[in-house]
Parts: structure tokens; C-alpha cells; sequence
């Protein structure tokens, strides 16, 4: 089994293996088990580090039983930063013997595990925003995500089905009021992004609502920023270009989100946004295609700022400034985070300012 956790070359074993166990013989067992392939993670500093640190996430994930001394916002990050582990519960007692077994029999470990983390309710993720200029954070996109047993649901298994119930606007108000709490903790004067559908873009009391919030977070509208989804076709052009008017004249900063090759919705960047966000799709097709290319250039040239979403290597960053992209987002530079390890993923990025330079 050791070797399952080593890495190539002459180097240390890089420990795939995550045991989150506050039992110091629980954690001499995992280590016996499995020698040089287990990262311990003894409380919730140990558990916070490697949240941030551990992009690429683990093989397995050994939770202690109960798990009563840890924070289950952490667990639930470090079980959606390895999403192909395999997680399981470790009893009181168990021996290096128990351990081994455990790991060798891949058939007896219950994929996403049962127990630790908690049920039901909404809660969010930030995921960093990055200025392809200087490498800094310079704004975060809330995700939100529904805590369930065995691991928190992502947007597309619940967001819809609220929205087919009428939910939209209440789902809204609450991740907006969430986001903005969370940012005026802070210490620093971070940006937060927050998805709204066309539905709710096109009320006329969208801009009043989200004052609202801002006032009562004392969060500055300028730091609250609105991303219109690609969920729902514009039926009402002229309501859109007047909501959009009104956001911006409150100092939001307004973006069209998920914008493809050949978008349909071409059309509206007439209206007043102040930004495109590029999907995923668009960043991986930038090396390889020069109609690609043309359409991100045709963006800048309107004056627009540019998002990247889904940035995945060096290469990417480097075809992404070139074409005067300012910003990206993307699992090779950060994984949604809790709120409380923005902090800490900022500070090693300061202790590691170069993944974002070419």
C-alpha cells in the first residue's frame, strides 16, 4: 500500500492519504499503516493548511469517527478539494493492522463516506480571482453549495429545482447576504461576485434589494459584483439594459458570466456591463484557435474587462495576457474556498508569488 502514496523520482513520498484524526493513536496507526504516504491532520490549523494547500486533493480521506473536535466547514472543503477520494470513517481503536486492511479494500470503503459532515443548509465558497498583472487576489466568486450528507451538493443538484419552485429570488437574497457578511469580516477590502438569472436581473427592484444587503453588511456596493448567468434566453432587452443602468449607477460592477465561442449572446455586450466572463470552454480553446482568439480581442476592444474562468496551466495564463485578459479564475491557481482560508491561501501566495507570471 505504501507505494500507492509515493512520487515519482528520487524525492520524499508525496503523502496522498489524508487522515483527519485528533487521536494520537489513531494517527501512529494511520503512519504505521501506510509509512510516509499519510498527511496527519491533527486539528483545525492542520486541517485549514491542507485545504489550501493540497490542490490536487487526496486518494482517500480517513475521518475519525465523530469527528468532534473539527470544523465541519473544513471537512466538507477538503472532501470537494479531493473529489475522487474515497472517504472513510476511522473507529476509536482502530490499529496500524485495521488501517491497512482498510486501504487495501477498496471494496469496503464507502465512496463520500457518512458521518463528519454536517446536514443541510446553505453555505458558500469563494473561489480566488486573480490580476493576471501582479499575480494578486483581487476578488472572489461566491459559490454556493447545499451541506448534506455524505458531502455538500454543488449548484447543479439543487439550484434548479429552487428556481423551477419560484425560489430564485430567495436563494439570491440569501447567498447575496451570506457573500456580503462574509466580506465585511474580512480585513482586507477584498471584491465578492454573485451569480443572479435574467429572471431576477429583470425586477425592478433588483438594484433596491441588493442596497439593501450591501447597507446592512456595511459592505461599499463598489466591492459587490453581479454576474449575470446563462440559465435563461433575455426576452425583455430594454428591461435588462435599464437594470443593468441601475446597478451600475449604485457602483456595481455588472459582467456577462459563461460567454462561449460564437455566443447567441454577442448581441447584449452593447448594453451597459462593465465585464465578460469567459467560460471554460472559450480559455481551453484560446491556444489552438484563432476564431477564438479574434472574439477575446473584439471583447477588450469594446473597453469591457475580461475574466478567464477555468484556467488549468502556465501556458493558458501566458495566451490569456497576451490577448489583454485581466483576471482568471481556475482550479491550477485555487480550489473554492471556505472564508476562513482565504486568509491563509493569501498568505502563502505572498510566500509564492510566482504561479501566476510566465
Amino acid at each position: 500500500m505504501a507505494a500507492s502514496g509515493t512520487s515519482a523520482g528520487d524525492g520524499p513520498p508525496r503523502p496522498r492519504i489524508a487522515a483527519v484524526v485528533a487521536d494520537s493513536a489513531l494517527r501512529a496507526a494511520c503512519d504505521s499503516a501506510a509509512p510516509g504516504c499519510v498527511l496527519p491532520l491533527a486539528d483545525d490549523a492542520a486541517l485549514l493548511a491542507a485545504v489550501v494547500r493540497h490542490l490536487g486533493g487526496f486518494t482517500h480521506l480517513l475521518i475519525e469517527e465523530a469527528c468532534p473536535a473539527f470544523d465541519p466547514e473544513l471537512l466538507d472543503a477538503l472532501a470537494e478539494a479531493s473529489p475522487q477520494a474515497v472517504i472513510a470513517t476511522l473507529p476509536r481503536g482502530s490499529d496500524a493492522r485495521a488501517v491497512a486492511a482498510l486501504l487495501a479494500d477498496a471494496a469496503s470503503l464507502r465512496p463520500r463516506g457518512t458521518g463528519p459532515l454536517r446536514p443541510g443548509g446553505l453555505m458558500l465558497r469563494y473561489q480566488p480571482i486573480i490580476s493576471l498583472a501582479d499575480g494578486r487576489m483581487v476578488m472572489v466568486e461566491a459559490l454556493s453549495r447545499w451541506a448534506s450528507e455524505p458531502v455538500a451538493l454543488t449548484p447543479i443538484h439543487f439550484v434548479p429545482a429552487m428556481e423551477r419552485m419560484g425560489l430564485g429570488k430567495a436563494l439570491a437574497g440569501a447567498v447575496t447576504r451570506l457573500a456580503t457578511q462574509d466580506m465585511a469580516r474580512l480585513p482586507w477590502p477584498l471584491k465578492v461576485s454573485v451569480n443572479l438569472a435574467v429572471a431576477e436581473f429583470e425586477r425592478a427592484d433588483v438594484a433596491a434589494w441588493l442596497a439593501r444587503e450591501s447597507r446592512r453588511a456595511r459592505l461599499p456596493a463598489e466591492r459587490l459584483c453581479i454576474e449575470l448567468t446563462e440559465t435563461s434566453p433575455v426576452v425583455d432587452r430594454a428591461r435588462l439594459a435599464r437594470s443593468l443602468r441601475r446597478l451600475r449607477d449604485a457602483g456595481h460592477e455588472v459582467v456577462m458570466d459563461d460567454f462561449i465561442l460564437d455566443d447567441p449572446r454577442r448581441r447584449l455586450l452593447a448594453l451597459p456591463f462593465t465585464g465578460v466572463k469567459l467560460d471554460r470552454s472559450l480559455t481551453r480553446l484560446l491556444g489552438r484557435s484563432a476564431r477564438a482568439r479574434a472574439q477575446v480581442r473584439a471583447i477588450a476592444a469594446r473597453g469591457l474587462s475580461i475574466t478567464a474562468e477555468g484556467v488549468a496551466s502556465r501556458a493558458e495564463l501566458r495566451t490569456l495576457r497576451a490577448l489583454g485578459v485581466q483576471r482568471a479564475q481556475g482550479f491550477w491557481l485555487a480550489r473554492p474556498l471556505p472564508v476562513q482560508a482565504l486568509m491563509a491561501w493569501t498568505r502563502q501566495r505572498v510566500a509564492q508569488p510566482r504561479k501566476t507570471r510566465a
